[in-house]
C-alpha cells in the first residue's frame, strides 16, 4: 500500500469513528504527523502528544545518526539490529514464504497460534505456538529505502512505542484489505486505539524515509522507488 492509499484509509477510519459518538476517535493524518498535540480517544482516555512528539523527534534524529554513521550500508544496519536483541534471518524467497501467513520481509513482531507455529518451523525447525520478534530479509539484493523504513519501525518498537502488538498489527492488515467499516464496527475501544497506533507507526516510518531520501538523495528515481514500494507491509 502506498502513501495515497494509506491516507485514504486513515480518512475513512476517521469518518466512520466520528459516526459512533460514544466511541468518537479522530484519526486524521495531521495528528500522525505531529501537527496537533492532542486527539480524542475512546471515552475516559486522553493522550497528549506533546512529550511523545519530543520523543519521536529524538528517535528520528537517532535513526538518522545511525544511518549516517554506517553510510546507509545494509549489512551494517542488519548487524546493528542483530546486536540489539532481535534475531535477523536472511532467507531465499523470503516474501514468497511469508506471503503464506500474510507477512512481508522486514520487522515481524511476536505472534501466537498458527502464524507463530509456521514462523518457528521455517526459522528454527522447531514446533511452538509462540514466536519471538524477528527481522527477516531476502537473501539477495534488497532496496535500501525499504530496509530503512523497516529499520525505523524496529527502532520505534524497541523504544516501547505502541502499535506493534499482535492484535493491532492483525487489525491493521484486515482494514488494509478494504471493508474498513465492517471491521471497525466490531471493535472494542481498546482495539480501535491499538489500530490507530499501528497505523501511526507505519505513517511515521513512511514519512521518515521519504524525508530522509529527499535530504540525502533527492533524486527522482529514489522518490519513485519509495512511492511504489513502501507501506506494502500493511
Amino acid at each position: 500500500m502506498g502513501i495515497k492509499d494509506l491516507i485514504r484509509l486513515i480518512k475513512n477510519v476517521s469518518l466512520f469513528m466520528l459516526s459512533l459518538q460514544e466511541r468518537a476517535l479522530t484519526m486524521q493524518l495531521s495528528i500522525f504527523l505531529n501537527k496537533n498535540k492532542k486527539y480524542m480517544a475512546p471515552k475516559g482516555v486522553t493522550l497528549s502528544f506533546s512529550s511523545e512528539s519530543i520523543k519521536k523527534d529524538k528517535l528520528n534524529n537517532e535513526v538518522k545518526a545511525i544511518l549516517k554513521k554506517y553510510k546507509n550500508d545494509k549489512e551494517s544496519l542488519i548487524e546493528f539490529i542483530a546486536k540489539n536483541k532481535t534475531k535477523v534471518f536472511k532467507i531465499k524467497d523470503a516474501n514468497k514464504l511469508l506471503e503464506i501467513i500474510g507477512e512481508e520481509q522486514g520487522l515481524i513482531p511476536s505472534h501466537t497460534g498458527l502464524k507463530a507455529f509456521y514462523l518457528n518451523y521455517i526459522l528454527y525447525r522447531k514446533l511452538s505456538f509462540k514466536s519471538d520478534t524477528v527481522f527477516i530479509i531476502e537473501d539477495a539484493e534488497s532496496d535500501i529505502y525499504y530496509l530503512i523504513q523497516q529499520f525505523h519501525r524496529w527502532y520505534f518498537m524497541m523504544n516501547n512505542f505502541k502499535g506493534f502488538d499482535e492484535e493491532s498489527q492483525t487489525l491493521l492488515k484486515k482494514v488494509a484489505k478494504g471493508n474498513e467499516d465492517s471491521v471497525i464496527s466490531k471493535l472494542k475501544p481498546s482495539q480501535i486505539s491499538g489500530l490507530q497506533f499501528a497505523i501511526a507507526r507505519d505513517v511515521e516510518s513512511i514519512t521518515f524515509v521519504t524525508n530522509y531520501a529527499r535530504e540525502t538523495a533527492g533524486s527522482k528515481n529514489a522518490m519513485n522507488k519509495i512511492a511504489n514500494g513502501l507501506g506494502a507491509n500493511i
